[in-house]
């Protein structure tokens, strides 16, 4: 018979998961997860490669500035000596750090194999659907499926972590584990996702992937998209859909692409210049033919059919696309929302729940690309695993 009372209960087998476990020692602790294997999602992590975390980490890359308190407490540095304490070797690239192998599966097989020095009960295909608390303790109930067939389980506990995260890609939604602690709730928003677009801004550059740079008002972003039949994806998007999803744009906006983010208007007009052809064949020499087919297009709309250099400049520096929306949630990377960091303590200990603790994606904080929400799982995983010990101590 499975034992069913345990120190800790963690409800969720991804990264901050399965990063706590790592952490956590002497103490009796069993993960729940409803998939058929943990960490799932942290396969699928930057391309297969897993971006561990950046050197050059930072609140600004939130949504929430109440990050800084937890990456001073334990941020990069940190979280490098402790994966190299567990086996894993590292690679920096530029400012981002991935494991030496380039291969997600690395990074999940080094915390697997620590989860399992510590003694943790993973058991997967149990989905958690209620907690309830008895006082000092709790018990997480749910279904478990074996051989086809589902029962109900209880287990008891003096900790319970929700760490399952979102529904981005193909996770699950947790949040509603949390009913009726009165805990405030941001609903979950794509966010690192493809934006759809209007349909003839795109047309004809499905599959086209360019280098360039994405602004929307004030905020800027550098380096590859991928055009799609109804819409933008690729870097640069996902880090401009952030925008959408935290509530500082919306459907409708703009944002204007600069296919030429090295060149001022001034040199693109020099150059189309001296080719000394007709300025719209000069396109060819410069982008992919689709990409100059469709420049040539919109500025002899724009400019009532006059694409002369200058006009021409002025389109390739700053081309419009109408955002008509977000991807939903199975093409996004995180999910905006959650519940909101002020009312956890320093150790992400529920302020209205003694003993309730929450990581990653499950509270209200989202990063941009390169690293930053992988630093979060594990800089909210070190901050619940520290009171955890504070808890027994």
């Amino acid at each position: 018979m499975k034992k069913n009372r345990y120190d800790v209960v963690v409800i969720g087998g991804g990264a901050a998961a399965l990063y706590l476990c790592a952490l956590l020692k002497g103490r009796s602790v069993a993960v729940l997860e409803a998939s058929d294997r943990v960490g799932k999602k942290l396969l699928a992590t930057g391309n297969g490669k897993c971006n561990l975390t950046n050197v050059n980490c930072s609140a600004s890359a939130y949504n929430d500035s109440r990050v800084s308190d937890y990456l001073a407490a334990y941020g990069p540095a940190e979280t490098m000596h402790d994966f190299e304490a567990m086996g894993l070797a590292l690679r920096r690239i530029e400012d981002r750090i991935y494991p030496y192998s380039e291969c997600a599966s690395t990074v999940s097989d080094v915390l697997r194999s620590a989860a399992q020095r510590n003694g943790v009960d993973i058991r997967c295909l149990h989905v958690a659907e209620n907690i309830i608390r008895h006082g000092k303790t709790f018990t997480v109930q749910g279904t478990a499926t074996a051989d086809g067939k589902k029962t109900s389980f209880g287990m008891d506990c003096y900790c319970v972590v929700v760490a399952c995260g979102s529904a981005a890609s193909a996770g699950r939604d947790s949040l509603g584990l949390f009913r009726g602690t009165g805990h405030t709730v941001r609903p979950f928003v794509p966010s690192l996702a493809p934006l759809r677009t209007d349909r003839e801004s795109v047309k004809g550059l499905s599959g086209v992937r360019v280098k360039c740079s994405l602004s929307l008002g004030e905020r800027k972003e550098s380096g590859e998209v991928l055009f799609k039949d109804n819409g933008i994806s690729g870097i640069a998007t996902f880090n401009i859909s952030a925008e959408f999803a935290r509530g500082r744009a919306e459907k409708g906006d703009t944002v204007l692409v600069d296919f030429m983010p090295d060149r001022t208007e001034e040199e693109i007009v020099r150059f189309i210049a001296a080719t000394g052809g007709n300025a719209v064949s000069a396109l060819r020499g410069m982008f992919h033919s689709r990409v100059a087919e469709r420049i040539a297009t919109r500025a002899q709309r724009d400019f009532a059919g006059n694409a002369d250099a200058l006009n021409l400049a002025k389109t390739i520096k700053n081309y419009p696309i109408t955002v008509t929306g977000l991807s939903d949630a199975s093409q996004a990377q995180v999910m905006s929302g959650g519940l909101s960091l002020g009312e956890f303590d320093g150790h992400l200990c529920s302020l209205l729940c003694d003993g309730l603790f929450a990581a990653g994606e499950t509270l209200d904080v989202d990063g941009l690309c390169g690293g930053y929400n992988l630093q979060w799982a594990w800089t909210s995983a070190h901050a619940v695993a520290e009171g955890i010990a504070e808890k027994f101590s």
